[in-house]
């Protein structure tokens, strides 16, 4: 008897959490829009979305989007869209592009990349004369070095990118059998 007294307030606990995640925000003709649904839209948004996450008016207006969303999602669905033929053509080529970009991300993982002093003040040093501001006075080296150092970083990033990317497309091809057909 005592174990059973014990094991209820677990399973209470355990579906009060399960009820939870799966909270109803809004219907929409009846289909529910969960906060699980919003945190994932919020979750797709660029790194500096992320920090309106728990700002009650950008979840509001995110809702309001996942809303209209799903209002043409289900309009478009009765009017049988999904079923036209270049409809089809356009599902399917978005799916394969996803999957690559998923194989991808499974694939290439780069280590942060950095930027020394010496290599941010000769790019400033070589390209001086382009830094300058509204009244055509040069800007300083210290005025301008977070973004010389931000650009050069996204700059050794795409190469690390694009380098990692041929070499593990190399190695996918080499294990495939391709054949050109036309010249």
């Amino acid at each position: 008897m005592k174990s059973l007294i014990l094991s209820v307030p677990v399973v209470f606990s355990l579906s009060i959490g399960a009820v939870a995640a799966e909270k109803v925000l809004a219907k929409v003709n009846g289909k529910a829009i969960t906060e699980k649904d919003l945190d994932q839209m919020i979750n797709s948004l660029p790194p500096n979305y992320q920090t309106l996450k728990n700002n009650p008016q950008f979840r509001k207006q995110l809702l309001q989007n996942l809303i209209k969303e799903e209002l043409l999602y289900q309009e478009a669905i009765k009017e049988g869209i999904d079923k036209d033929p270049q409809v089809q053509k356009e599902i399917e080529l978005m799916k394969r592009r996803i999957l690559v970009q998923a194989l991808v991300r499974k694939h290439i993982k780069l280590s942060p990349v950095s930027v020394s002093d010496s290599e941010a003040k000769a790019f400033y040093e070589k390209n001086k004369a382009t830094f300058k501001d509204a009244n055509g006075k040069t800007i300083s080296y210290d005025v301008i070095k977070p973004f010389i150092v931000k650009s050069l970083q996204q700059q050794k990033e795409k190469q690390e990118f694009s380098r990692a990317l041929n070499n593990y497309v190399n190695s996918v091809e080499r294990k495939s059998k391709v054949e050109i057909l036309t010249k």
